[in-house]
């Protein structure tokens, strides 16, 4: 069975991977020159500077098993301890988020009134039934207007860039959605959990189960681009790049695909076909065959985001920089969404003697400043970096990446908007949607999810 996979990203990689390994014959068409879309690595003087995300949660056994088949199981390379510790700009200053109970009490990160607030989280009501939730109005009802805006609106920011007063809980954040469902309160499910899992205990101690729920940051030597580099090698012939394809057309019982490969036109059929592509993308191909598909592929919106890698010689950085790095809310008045301390928690990232930042700029509340010029970037991280981690003197590294389209976001209504995307292109025989504007933004999301379509394509193939 031939599967023309359009979109040569994470998620289309790795699809092909599957696919073959059930024994389909996958053919991967990626318009640029390059396979791995938004994940790639940059290495230059030293320095390795990544384009898009900076690593994955090791906790996705998905990934794991998808690097030991590519022979890039001991090439994982996991963050230091320090990326434990984490900083909210606040008030004018990082403060470092707790990570207990007892050290949220005693930390500067909230005022005593919303500590107070927080303290009644065990009274919260359930939401309304059949209601969508946005993740600020989740937050308040359980956590106050207070611990929303400075806490979960810069989680937020650091996971989708986006607006937590657009966003959807039950999209975004499922498990908290579920744990509301299951407890109520919040507090209450931690500690109906904690009970659980000392239940689980062996004899010895040891947990019965996984060892934590978040998992540890993890990335590639010679970063995470070599993950998708390693996995287009393994794929060989089977990933064409500077293909782009056009327009799709039934024939038959077959697809297809009407393809601009290297200049010149071409064609090629298929016995199905998945668009793991951005959904503006996807909605240009579809919409002569859907156009209700189409819209609605063309609703999900997506945060433009500038990233600014910066490097200083150690010396002249006042900070101690003994940690991941910091968010800072957009109410904080800073031009920057935060900033992570790269040669910290993967020291191999830079040369020795070398501090190096990634800054995070724009997201869904600031979509106007990726658009401005790289200088103009690059001159906003120095400012407001430099004052916040007291950097003298220029940077000896300035690298500057602009996605406009950087993160789709899953804003309120998006399980009804998918669930009905769904829906109609199953009636597309040998027709599916998949990529990270359908199958969670995240890189574990693109890989996890990759078995599963190949299951959907094969068994609609019966």
């Amino acid at each position: 069975m031939r599967v023309a996979i359009v979109g040569g990203g994470i998620s289309g990689l790795a699809l092909a991977e599957a696919l073959a390994a059930r024994g389909a014959e996958p053919i991967v068409l990626e318009s640029a020159p390059r396979a791995g879309g938004k994940v790639a690595s940059i290495r230059r003087e030293g320095f390795t500077l990544e384009t898009g995300p900076t690593g994955f949660l090791d906790k996705e056994p998905k990934t794991i098993e998808l690097a030991e088949r590519i022979g890039l199981r001991e090439q994982l390379r996991p963050a230091g301890r320090e990326a434990g510790r984490r900083w909210l700009h606040l008030r004018g200053a990082l403060r470092e988020v707790p990570t207990t109970p007892p050290a949220f009490l005693a930390s500067d990160i909230l005022p005593w009134t919303a500590k107070l607030r927080l303290a009644g989280e065990i009274f919260t009501p359930r939401k309304r039934p059949g209601v969508d939730e946005s993740i600020a109005q989740f937050g308040r009802r359980h956590l106050g207007a207070r611990a929303t805006r400075d806490l979960l609106g810069a989680m937020v920011l650091g996971i989708y860039g986006g607006d937590v007063e657009r966003l959807s809980l039950q999209s975004c954040f499922p498990r908290m959605a579920q744990l509301e469902a299951e407890h109520r309160s919040l507090v209450l499910a931690m500690v109906r959990l904690q009970k659980q899992r000392r239940k689980e205990l062996g004899p010895a101690g040891r947990p019965g189960g996984p060892a934590g729920p978040s998992g540890v940051l993890t990335s590639v030597e010679g970063g995470l681009g070599t993950y998708v580099e390693r996995l287009a090698e393994r794929l060989g012939g089977a990933v064409r790049t500077s293909a782009r394809v056009e327009r799709l057309e039934r024939a038959g019982e077959r697809w297809r695909l009407h393809v601009v490969e290297q200049g010149a036109a071409a064609e090629l059929e298929a016995d199905a076909v998945v668009l793991a592509v951005p959904a503006d993308a996807a909605a240009r191909l579809v919409g002569p065959l859907d156009p209700a598909v189409a819209d609605l592929a063309g609703r999900i919106a997506y945060a433009p985001m500038a990233v600014v890698h910066l490097a200083w010689p150690r010396e002249r950085i006042a900070h101690p920089l003994d940690g991941f790095g910091f968010l800072a809310p957009p109410h904080e008045g800073l031009r920057i969404l935060g900033a992570m301390f790269i040669s910290t928690f993967f020291p191999w990232r830079a040369p020795a003697g070398q501090a190096l930042f990634t800054v995070m700029i724009g997201g869904a509340v600031r979509p106007e400043l990726p658009l401005l010029s790289e200088e103009e970037l690059a001159a906003i991280a120095r400012e407001d970096l430099g004052r916040i981690v007291g950097a003298s003197g220029p940077p000896s590294l300035t690298e500057v990446i602009r996605w406009e389209r950087a993160i789709p976001q899953y804003d309120v209504g998006y399980e009804a908007l998918r669930a009905e995307a769904f829906g109609r292109i199953e009636r597309l025989p040998g027709l599916r949607l998949a990529g990270n504007a359908w199958r969670g933004i995240g890189f574990n999301d693109c890989v996890a999810a990759a078995p599963h379509v190949a299951a959907e394509i094969l068994a609609a193939a019966r």
